[in-house]
């Protein structure tokens, strides 16, 4: 009889980051090549976390203030703990919700064509840090600028 593994979502992150974060929702059992970090937990938890670091807020603090210590992008593990992440609560499950609805979309839209333009679905789950957190519109412009 033949073991079947069972793969769990998991998140893989580069140890060095780009113009943009790139925090990649896996579940079909891919490994990095390169070198690499991986977050594993429950599904809905690595959808909305990975929502949540791959949005404009999460790359604002870590470009700011997490990244760097000798290597230009570097982002180091113990910095990503430090990040300010919202637990999911009654007062904020539908927001939370959204952002896991909006990862699903784009692994759908993504898994049919990896080119698609995601864009606009980004910019929702932008939208929907920004609620987490309470940002006002100067924040914001802050953030984006």
């Amino acid at each position: 009889m033949e073991a079947q593994i069972t793969y769990q979502g998991k998140i893989l992150y580069p140890c060095i980051m780009a113009n943009e974060s790139c925090f990649v929702y896996e579940e079909k059992g891919f490994f990095a090549l390169a070198p690499a970090n991986l977050i594993t937990g429950k599904e809905c938890d690595m959808k909305y976390l990975t929502g949540f670091l791959n949005s404009s807020f999460v790359y604002f603090l870590m470009r700011e203030f997490y990244m760097g210590g000798g290597i230009e992008g570097e982002l180091k593990t113990n910095n990503l703990l430090k990040l300010p992440i919202p637990k999911t609560t009654k007062a904020n499950q539908h927001i939370v919700n959204q952002i896991i609805a909006l990862v699903d979309e784009i692994l759908k839209l993504k898994a049919k064509d990896s080119t698609f333009d995601i864009s606009v679905l980004e910019s929702q789950i932008d939208k929907l840090v920004y609620k987490l957190y309470n940002l006002n519109q100067s924040e914001i412009k802050i953030i984006e600028k």
